[in-house]
């Protein structure tokens, strides 16, 4: 029994150098090799997540106006932090409406509302004292805090 076998080496190849040779591409920095990602012109996260919050409460509001047939109407404009509620229905003998106009700011809630009542006729229109409604803390308990002017100075 015999093998034979042919072996044939060829010798492998120099790996190649740089050149050193400078050129204007050698030069370059990183930042002009690889440029940074253009900022983004787009909405914020913040935001969109307020829209997205105003959406979802302005579907439910609608929902509650047809729900209610166009007694109770609910809209919210999120990024003005505000919030209105209308509460109103009436005939010819009785009229009923409330308006309320909520504004959120630094950690508060102020409730503007305003009344108004017909009787065969006769109109009545209040214009309610302003409501401020926070939330505090009491000896490490929570509580809502409720303040409502009852007297008002105007000029």
């Amino acid at each position: 029994m015999g093998l034979t076998s042919v072996a044939s080496a060829t010798p492998p190849k120099a790996p190649r150098l740089p050149s050193l040779e400078t050129s204007d591409d050698a030069l370059l920095t990183l930042d002009q090799l690889w440029p940074r990602v253009p900022a983004d012109t787009g909405l914020t996260l913040e935001q969109r997540i307020t829209d997205k919050v105003s959406d979802a409460g302005n579907h439910f509001g609608n929902h509650l106006d047809e729900a209610s047939h166009h007694v109770a109407n609910f809209h919210i404009d999120g990024r003005g932090r505000r919030a209105q509620l209308h509460l109103g229905h009436g005939n010819e003998h009785l009229t009923v409406n409330f308006d309320g106009n909520v504004m959120f700011a630094d950690g508060k809630a102020v409730v503007k509302a305003r009344l108004q009542l017909a009787l065969h006729g006769h109109n009545l229109e209040l214009e309610l004292p302003d409501v401020q409604v926070s939330r505090d803390s009491y000896r490490n308990e929570g509580m809502t805090e409720v303040n409502v002017s009852v007297l008002e100075k105007r000029f």
